[in-house]
């Protein structure tokens, strides 16, 4: 089951995709303090899974990528 649900999301690697955020806010942050200013830093809000069991959220992600 876990090998089926990895060749489901498998896809060749595009690095165009993705950027460095953390360096470009980590170097505001910095620039925030070296000026005198308090930094603003985002809070991360959890989310809440639909269920507990672990079992029923692979179940339905995998019947989930099937549909799309």
């Amino acid at each position: 089951m876990g090998l089926a649900l990895i060749d489901q999301y498998t896809e060749p690697m595009d690095l165009a995709k993705y950027k460095d955020e953390y360096h470009n806010e980590l170097l505001k942050i910095i620039e925030q303090k070296a000026k005198g200013k308090r930094p603003t830093i985002k809070k991360l809000k959890p989310v809440k899974a639909k269920g507990d069991d672990l079992y029923d959220q692979l179940m339905s992600s995998l019947s989930a990528k099937k549909g799309a």
